[in-house]
């Protein structure tokens, strides 16, 4: 892979941290009577489990889930009080243990799990870390001192490497930690002078990607665990939204597994005056653009297949009552499977829906009551067929191994996952429990 420009020096960037926290649309609501948290301490917690499962009572949103296997996995929730809730199972969703709360991010969560070691992050203004080495029995906290700034994405790969993007007044600085947030690393802002970075995905302790907003199309890559970024240069999507001519590109780059990448690429039209061809990107997750509507200023946010967290959906929808969002128009989806040196396009079955990797070249595609698949990194797929799936959250598609996955959805306001374990043909809605209160 040639790079067509290194970036290196920290530059001064438009601040978007505000935007983000203030993007969310809507509030759920429906309360939760159990709901009692005088203080944001925390439980650490003895793992009890809830009785009975009601499902009326679940009142909240998804802001991560992450199975590391067809049995395990951790869903972290996010209440209408801003606080999260880790729940933990080991038999697939039969039972769930409440293991960890505290006070929310006012951006959301990032959480990234292991067998034994798990690391939550709160996004925003005021940024802490939580992590465990016994699978959830116990944690430890750790307050980010960001100088003032915003977190606005996390990502660990392991229990103690892990990098944080900030936003300040100054612009966007990123920082490295191999010592589980202990101690962190400036290295400085990782985009060109008028990019912006929206999101930072790493798929080992050197290569990792952005999610950015370019003047060109290109994805920024770097190959030393980010101490240099790279210009990437991927595929015009088609042709720009006439009449007005694309000035700016949304490229989301994420690693898939191994040497795969996807790409997803939004082209971004200014606004003509009070035009309505036009937008300006305010905010992402979701992306979330202003427009006009021939007169007055007109929020949107639009689904991607770059979405990785549920967490800003599962608001929107709660008021919207049902689980679909508009797709952003004009949007192109790119594969790799060389780490960035060639790209195709990935001709994804439908406008809608969600794509899991089960690794490189094997990708999944599900929507409501259809699915495909694809044994070349996107590029062509099966025959759509008719499944029992309700429609799930952009994002939240998380394929396990050749057999089993899960994601979340919503059903009247209320989340649910669903989940396969025989490749894909047959789906199983899994029941989520009441939040049980913490005492403060």
């Amino acid at each position: 892979m040639e790079p067509d420009d290194e970036v290196r020096s920290p530059l001064r960037l438009a601040r978007v941290g505000r935007a983000l926290a203030l993007m969310v649309m809507s509030v759920l609501a429906i309360g939760l009577a159990t709901l009692g948290y005088a203080h944001p301490q925390l439980s650490f917690g003895s793992g009890k489990a809830p009785g009975s499962i009601a499902l009326r009572d679940t009142s909240y949103r998804l802001a991560a889930i992450d199975f590391v296997d067809a049995s395990t996995g951790w869903v972290v929730a996010e209440l209408p009080s801003h606080d999260f809730v880790v729940l933990h199972t080991t038999n697939a969703g039969q039972r769930w243990m409440q293991q960890l709360a505290g006070s929310g991010g006012d951006v959301g969560e990032y959480a990234h799990f292991e067998r034994g070691q798990g690391v939550l992050v709160t996004l925003g203004s005021r940024a802490a870390i939580f992590q465990t080495d016994d699978g959830g029995k116990t944690w430890r906290r750790r307050d980010v001192e960001a100088g003032g700034g915003d977190v606005l994405s996390a990502d660990f790969i392991d229990g103690s490497n892990g990098w944080l993007l900030v936003q300040t007044t100054a612009g966007q600085t990123l920082y490295r930690t191999f010592d589980a947030g202990a101690t962190w690393r400036g290295l400085g802002d990782p985009v060109g002078a008028g990019d912006e970075a929206l999101r930072i995905v790493f798929s080992g302790p050197l290569r990792g990607w952005l999610y950015s907003l370019s003047a060109k199309p290109y994805a920024y890559t770097t190959s030393d665990g980010g101490a240099t970024w790279s210009h990437v240069r991927v595929p015009m999507p088609g042709a720009a939204p006439a009449p007005a001519p694309v000035e700016r590109f949304f490229v989301a780059a994420q690693p898939t597994l191994g040497a795969g990448v996807a790409a997803t690429v939004v082209p971004i039209s200014p606004p003509n005056q009070r035009s309505a061809d036009g937008w300006t990107v305010i905010g992402y997750p979701p992306l979330t653009v202003r427009a006009f509507d021939g007169g007055g200023a007109v929020d949107y946010a639009y689904a991607t297949f770059a979405d990785s967290s549920p967490y800003r959906y599962t608001d929107i929808l709660s008021e919207a009552g049902d689980a679909a969002l508009p797709v952003a128009p004009g949007q192109v989806v790119l594969s790799s499977l060389d780490g960035g040196s060639s790209w195709r396009v990935a001709h994804i079955p439908a406008a809608s829906g969600a794509v899991g990797y089960a690794d490189a070249a094997d990708w999944w595609w599900i929507d409501a009551g259809a699915g495909a698949t694809s044994s070349d990194g996107g590029i062509t797929w099966t025959r759509i067929r008719p499944l029992g799936t309700l429609a799930p959250l952009p994002g939240s598609l998380q394929v396990v191994d050749a057999d089993h996955a899960w994601f979340g959805t919503m059903v009247d306001a209320l989340p649910l996952l669903e989940t396969t374990s025989d490749g894909g043909h047959e789906w199983t809605s899994v029941r989520l429990p009441a939040i049980v209160s913490t005492p403060a």
